[in-house]
């Protein structure tokens, strides 16, 4: 069954990314990390004041984003290999554009994490979008990570 994120509202969303005709919001109290935004492929990322993240990798559109999802989980799972590692498949609808992707449930050190990885094609651009937190914060953060990945596929949207 496919998920639908449905909408953000922007007064919660106060920062702004752009880069590539590509353009996101998320929290001003978020750290931006965009040192890797040069070449191909490019990537950004932003990060909570709790150690949670939602990163962005963007290839040119002749990836597969098949093949751009099954090799993101593989290292993943190799990263985490030593330890509990779970995904299931992912179907979620953004701004009536389809995302596929995995639910993922792994332990790094003493902590269970909660990860979400999507790939989808936005233009020119094939992207990966992971996000990850701590499961006893996931379900509050869930909704900013879904929010943000909302304001990237549908800029324009301010309900």
């Amino acid at each position: 069954m496919t998920r639908k994120i449905l909408c953000y509202h922007s007064s919660y969303m106060t920062a702004a990314y752009a880069h590539s005709g590509l353009r996101f919001l998320y929290p001003e109290n978020w750290v931006l990390d965009n040192r890797d935004d040069e070449g191909s492929p490019w990537s950004v990322s932003v990060h909570s004041p709790n150690g949670a993240f939602w990163a962005l990798t963007v290839y040119d559109s002749s990836h597969s984003l098949d093949q751009l999802r099954k090799e993101m989980l593989a290292a993943l799972e190799q990263d985490y290999s030593d330890s509990f590692f779970e995904s299931n498949v992912l179907e979620l609808e953004v701004a009536g554009q389809r995302a596929e992707g995995y639910d993922i449930t792994f332990f790094y050190l003493d902590f269970l994490i909660y990860a979400k990885l999507l790939t989808l094609q936005l233009g020119r651009h094939a992207c990966v979008v992971l996000y990850q937190g701590e499961q006893k914060d996931f379900e509050t953060l869930g909704t900013v990570f879904e929010a943000i990945t909302y304001s990237l596929v549908s800029p324009d949207c301010d309900e």
